[in-house]
C-alpha cells in the first residue's frame, strides 16, 4: 500500500540553504556589488522557502534576514530601519482599522443590501456580490479579509439557501457560479483603489522609488475605466465558462429579508464605522492637496476607532497576522531595494532589453506584461511577487522605452489582480478553493481564459483610456 512521502522540516531546510549557497557563490559581473549575488542567494533562498514552507513564512523571512546581517550584506543600521518605512505601517493601519467592518457587521449588511437590490437572476446577483466587493475595496485593504469575513460566507450562505451545495453535489444549480464570480470579483476589485490591497502601496513606494508618483487619485482615475470594464464584463464571461442551472430566482428578495432580518438594526458602532471610512476615504483622495500623507489618514481612523470604542487595545494586541505582515515585508523589502542599490536589478535589466531591442514599445509591454503576469503561477501571494519581481520588472519596463507611468502602473495591476490564475495564486484564493463550489479544472481553465480576456480589455480600453489622460 502507498503512502505519502512527507519530507522533513530539516531536509528542507538543507535545499534551501542549497541553492542559496549555489547562487551566492556566483562570481559578480563587472559593475555589480560583489555582494550582490550573496544577497540574491539569501532572497531566493528565502521565496524558496515560502514555497516549500519548512517553517512558517515569518520564521524564514527572519533567519534570512539574520544571515543578512551576520555576514554584513546589510548593515544593521540598515537593516533595523527596514522595519521604520511608511508602507509597512500604512498597511498595518489599514488593517487593523478594516476590521471594524467585521466587527460591527457592517461589511455583511452592506453586501446583503447590495444582493437584495439585485437578486431576481443568477447574473444579477453576480452584479450584486461584485458590487459590494467594489464598494468595500478601498476600506478594507485586504482581499483575504474581505473574502474570508464577507464574501465568502455571503455566496455559501446564499448559495446553500438557494439548494446548490458542494456538500451534495449540487454546486451547478448556482453556487459554482456565484462562487467563481465572487472569486474574480475579489481580485478584480484590488487594482481599483490604492487602498484595496497591500500589494498597492508597496507597488507605489517603488514606483516613488525612481521617481514615479501616483497620488491615491490618480491611482484611481488611471484604473477606473479599463477596472470597471473588466468587473463589468466578467460576471457574463463567466456565465459562459460555468453557466448555473438555475436562472430566475423569484423569491430571493424573501431569502435576502430573512437573512438581513437576523442581524439587530445598525447601532452606534455601524454609524460611527461609516463615518469614520468616509473621512479616511477624503483624507486618501485629497490627501497630495492638503499635504496629508496616506499613513497619516489611515493612523487618523484608526486612533478615531479607538477613541469611540468600536475597536479596543485587544483588536491591536490580537492582530498576529498582521503584525507577522509588518516583519516579513518589512524584510523582503530592504532585501529587494539593496539588489537594486548592489546594481544587479539593472544588469538584468540591460540583458533583457538586448533580447528586446528593435521592437517598439507598445510590444515591449505587451510581452513584459505577459511575462511577469504568468510568472505568478510560481509565486504563491501578491506581496511576495511585488517584491520579487516589480524593481526589475519596472527597470526593464523603462529601459525599453515604455512610459513610465503606464509601465509601473501596469505592472501595479497585474500585480493585484493576478491571484485567480491558480487555487495558490493570493491568500484568498484557498479560501474560495475550500468552498468545494470550484473544482480544480474549472479553476484553472477558466484562470487562463480569463485572463486573455482581461488581458485584450486593459490594453484596448485601457490603452485608449490612458491616451485621453496623455499618459502616452
Amino acid at each position: 500500500m502507498r503512502q505519502n512521502i512527507r519530507l522533513s522540516s530539516g531536509f528542507l531546510l538543507a535545499i534551501i540553504c542549497l541553492i542559496g549557497l549555489s547562487i551566492s557563490i556566483l562570481p559578480a559581473p563587472y559593475g555589480v556589488d560583489p555582494r550582490a549575488y550573496p544577497l540574491f542567494g539569501i532572497f531566493i533562498a528565502v521565496i524558496v522557502g515560502i514555497l516549500l514552507q519548512p517553517y512558517p513564512m515569518l520564521v524564514i523571512s527572519l533567519f534570512g534576514f539574520f544571515v543578512c546581517l551576520i555576514f554584513k550584506l546589510i548593515s544593521p543600521s540598515d537593516g533595523f530601519a527596514c522595519f521604520g518605512q511608511s508602507i509597512t505601517w500604512i498597511v498595518v493601519f489599514t488593517s487593523i482599522a478594516s476590521k471594524a467592518f467585521v466587527k460591527t457587521n457592517l461589511g455583511r449588511r452592506l453586501a446583503y443590501f447590495f444582493i437584495q437590490k439585485m437578486g431576481n437572476n443568477s447574473i444579477k446577483l453576480a452584479y450584486g456580490v461584485t458590487l459590494g466587493e467594489i464598494i468595500l475595496a478601498p476600506m478594507i485593504p485586504s482581499n483575504t479579509a474581505r473574502a474570508s469575513c464577507i464574501t465568502i460566507p455571503l455566496t455559501v450562505s446564499v448559495s446553500e439557501s438557494l439548494g446548490s451545495s458542494s456538500i451534495n453535489r449540487s454546486e451547478g444549480i448556482v453556487g459554482r457560479y456565484l462562487a467563481l464570480c465572487a472569486l474574480h470579483a475579489n481580485q478584480l476589485s484590488c487594482p481599483l483603489f490604492l487602498t484595496a490591497i497591500a500589494s498597492n502601496p508597496i507597488a507605489q513606494q517603488f514606483m516613488a522609488d525612481i521617481g514615479i508618483n501616483v497620488s491615491w487619485m490618480e491611482w484611481f482615475v488611471i484604473v477606473s475605466i479599463p477596472g470597471l470594464a473588466c468587473l463589468f464584463l466578467m460576471p457574463l464571461i463567466l456565465y459562459k465558462l460555468a453557466p448555473p442551472q438555475l436562472m430566475a430566482i423569484k423569491n430571493f428578495e424573501g431569502i435576502a429579508n430573512t437573512h438581513l432580518g437576523t442581524m439587530p438594526p445598525m447601532n452606534r458602532d455601524e454609524y460611527l464605522t461609516v463615518a469614520i471610512f468616509m473621512c479616511m476615504l477624503i483624507g486618501w483622495i485629497f490627501g497630495d492637496t492638503i499635504h496629508v500623507h496616506t499613513g497619516v489618514v489611515a493612523l487618523g481612523g484608526l486612533c478615531a476607532l479607538l477613541a469611540t470604542n468600536v475597536l479596543d487595545i485587544d483588536d491591536i494586541t490580537g492582530a498576529k497576522d498582521i503584525w507577522g505582515i509588518c516583519l516579513w515585508l518589512s524584510i523582503l523589502n530592504v532585501i529587494a531595494l539593496k539588489l537594486t542599490a548592489f546594481g544587479l536589478v539593472q544588469y538584468y535589466a540591460s540583458i533583457l532589453q538586448g533580447l528586446l531591442a528593435g521592437i517598439t514599445w507598445p510590444y515591449a509591454l505587451l510581452a513584459i506584461s505577459f511575462t511577469y503576469y504568468f510568472a505568478h503561477y510560481f509565486i504563491p501571494g501578491n506581496v511576495l511577487h511585488a517584491c520579487a519581481m516589480f524593481p526589475p520588472f519596472i527597470q526593464l519596463m523603462i529601459t525599453c522605452g515604455v512610459p513610465p507611468k503606464i509601465g509601473g502602473m501596469s505592472l501595479a495591476i497585474i500585480t493585484a489582480c493576478c491571484g485567480f490564475v491558480t487555487p495558490y495564486g493570493s491568500s484568498s484564493c484557498p479560501l474560495f478553493f475550500n468552498t468545494g463550489y470550484i473544482d480544480q479544472k474549472l479553476w484553472w481553465r477558466s484562470g487562463l481564459l480569463t485572463t486573455l480576456a482581461y488581458f485584450i480589455i486593459w490594453f484596448t480600453i485601457g490603452g485608449v483610456w490612458w491616451k485621453v489622460l496623455g499618459l502616452w
